[in-house]
């Protein structure tokens, strides 16, 4: 796969970025249900993600929406927890449509 400034990463190596991410995402969940800091791990991983951003160019129209959603947990979060579970939910969603995307480009 060919990045920002024609670096040449292996697609395995994108994927594979992607699939702990998810997981990452994933984790969310019982860190917010058992009252653990969940904030700091969703800030790090919106930080990926924007970064992620810069690089997957052709990635956009999944990565937008993903992050959107990710901020607003931060709004969410402490507040409705079914709701934060929904768009948790939502983002691993998108994770995936994210994984196929880049595995097609094998």
């Amino acid at each position: 796969m060919i990045l920002k400034y024609d670096a040449e990463i292996d697609n395995a190596a994108v994927v594979h970025n992607l699939k702990r991410i998810t997981n990452q995402i994933y984790k969310l969940l019982p860190m917010r249900e058992e009252g653990e800091d969940w904030k700091k791990p969703l800030a790090t991983l919106l930080e990926e993600l924007a970064g992620m951003d810069n690089l997957l160019i052709d990635q956009h129209i999944i990565l937008f929406p993903l992050m959107s959603k990710m901020e607003g947990l931060f709004i969410v979060g402490d507040n409705d927890f079914m709701l934060y579970r929904r768009i948790i939910f939502e983002c691993l969603g998108l994770m995936n449509k994210l994984i196929k995307s880049c595995q097609l480009k094998q």
